[in-house]
């Protein structure tokens, strides 16, 4: 396929032209003939194009390149994704505007910019396969959690049916992927384009959690075949097949888990019964599966509470979009515009965050910097980059105001009366497991959000509060302001943090005391996934 500029400057973007092109450029010259692939036989064609019809094939089978045509950090290559074959910056720049051209031409695309190359490749696959026809993929693990692969999923959900995402629930990103030549975590989708005798029905979602890599092919075969035995009716299972399944050797084992919807936290998830609670909490009830208790939450989504702050570029990107330049926070001085900016894990232990850097205007800029304050400076903080296995806290509270940067981003809540519940609720380890299960977990021991999801996370509503539970809220904040807590992993076994369930739970929701004492198990269970320990000797 044509790559780059052609003679007459016209950019290509190789394969992924048969997105919108119904004809190849043949890759075998016989002579004056060329080999055409039509109606299964070989045709001699003294043109130089092969036809690659639309909804032609019956399986389609692609391993995509994983590289982002976007690059927001650096400008060494101006678009990662096209910088092959030594094409120039130019011819870079031109190619990803082609490839934005043909994705606008879709009606609901999968292809994202911040998804990558292999986003588009499924508008590739998509555009070839033939209604009944079989969908495998290898694509990186954000494609389960990854907002910008939202589209993707939305594709699959609307257009095909009995999808299957295979994913490795291990420690290491090496031992997370099925290619032999990469070391980011990856999952394989399975999937058949629904056809006319499919009529409405709903998509099924299957999930399969391995605990490694299958080691040879038989172990492969033979875990396809288990899963295919399965009923695909919701319901959640372990993995057990091999010739020492009695005695405990399990060939390669893991679980499954069967879901109406697609839930991206089932993905790579090693305790199959904690998919139930978890889909359970994000409808509102808190349930307990050895006693099958359920209590119904005052639960809202968060962007109805109030609204996020700012991507930290546009406080301080280039000087066209952001009116700040950041500088160091000196000794005894008060600057007039404070921020929060990075990680620090060892004073991020209680729910008080200082300061930890100054902002100053760019000169033309401070109508632009006075109108960024208003609108988002705030106390309450959350965390973008939540590294589990070393970070105490989902949310924190500054002791003035404050703007909020790449870590630690500003959310403004309508009634800054209902600031302190919301930070017990997040610090609580059902708040870690919201965050946990609705975020991106490419790397072992970390969930990463962008900015944008966070309105959607999971919140109790202390709008549901009277004027005594919002200040038991806030003695319960009093009672916790200096506790010092344990990273987020080691929640099993760290005091502080089962206090907080406990006088969460209890004392401002008045859930019975022996249904919080139940949640000792789940608590365990979360921090015993390798997700969220990241293989630390810290975990159970």
């Amino acid at each position: 396929m044509p790559y780059g500029y052609d003679e007459n400057r016209h950019p290509h973007v190789g394969s992924l032209e048969l997105i919108v092109h119904e004809q190849a450029t043949s890759l075998l010259s016989l002579g004056g003939e060329r080999v055409a692939g039509r109606g299964g036989g070989e045709t001699e064609d003294a043109s130089r194009e092969v036809g690659v019809p639309h909804e032609s094939m019956d399986v389609v089978i692609m391993n995509p390149p994983f590289t982002r045509p976007t690059n927001h950090e650096t400008a060494e290559v101006p678009v990662p994704s096209f910088a092959g074959f030594s094409t120039s910056d130019e011819e870079q720049k031109a190619m990803s505007s082609r490839l934005r051209l043909m994705r606008g031409s879709l009606s609901r695309p999968a292809g994202h910019g911040n998804a990558g190359l292999a986003s588009n490749f499924i508008d590739l696959a998509h555009a070839k396969l033939k209604p009944g026809g079989v969908l495998a993929l290898v694509l990186p693990a954000t494609f389960a959690q990854g907002e910008s692969w939202d589209g993707a999923r939305k594709m699959l959900t609307e257009h095909y049916r009995d999808i299957t995402v295979v994913s490795i629930a291990d420690i290491g990103m090496g031992s997370r992927a099925f290619s032999a030549d990469t070391s980011i975590a990856e999952v394989l989708v399975v999937a058949t384009r629904r056809g006319e005798e499919d009529g409405g029905g709903e998509s099924t979602f299957q999930f399969v959690n391995l605990r490694r890599r299958p080691a040879h092919h038989v172990e492969a075969a033979e875990l396809a075949k288990f899963m295919a035995g399965r009923d695909r009716r919701p319901d959640v299972g372990h993995i057990t097949f091999g010739s020492g399944v009695r005695s405990g050797e399990i060939a390669v084992g893991g679980s499954y888990i069967n879901a109406e919807r697609f839930h991206c936290g089932c993905a790579g998830l090693a305790e199959p019964d904690l998919a139930k609670f978890m889909l359970s909490l994000l409808d509102g009830t808190l349930f307990i599966p050895r006693t099958r208790k359920q209590i119904n939450l005052p639960a809202v989504r968060l962007g109805e509470l109030g609204s996020r702050g700012l991507l930290h570029r546009d406080i301080t990107g280039e000087p066209a979009r952001g009116p700040f330049e950041r500088i160091p926070l000196l000794p005894e001085r008060i600057p007039t515009w404070p921020a929060l900016w990075t990680h620090a894990a060892r004073r991020e232990r209680s729910f008080i965050v200082e300061m930890d850097c100054a902002l100053e205007t760019r000169q033309g800029q401070e109508d632009k910097a006075a109108e960024v304050w208003m609108r988002t400076a705030s106390r309450l903080h959350l965390n973008l980059d939540f590294g589990l296995s070393s970070q105490s806290l989902a949310a924190c509270l500054t002791s003035e105001e404050t703007v909020g940067g790449r870590a630690w981003p500003n959310f403004i809540l309508n009634d800054v009366e209902h600031e302190k519940a919301v930070l017990l609720w997040f610090n609580s380890t059902l708040g870690l497991m919201i965050y946990w299960w609705t975020g991106a977990r490419q790397q072992p021991g970390r969930t990463i959000r962008t900015i944008s999801s966070l309105p959607s996370l999971l919140s109790i509503d202390p709008r549901e509060f009277d004027e005594r539970a919002l200040r038991k809220a806030d003695a319960l904040f009093e009672r916790f302001r200096d506790a010092e807590f344990l990273p987020a992993n080691e929640s099993y076994h760290d005091a502080s943090r089962k206090a907080l369930d406990e006088a969460l739970l209890v004392e401002l929701l008045g859930i019975p005391a022996d249904i919080a004492e139940d949640f000792d198990l789940i608590r365990r269970q979360w921090c015993a996934e390798p997700s969220v320990h990241g293989g630390k000797k810290t975990r159970p």
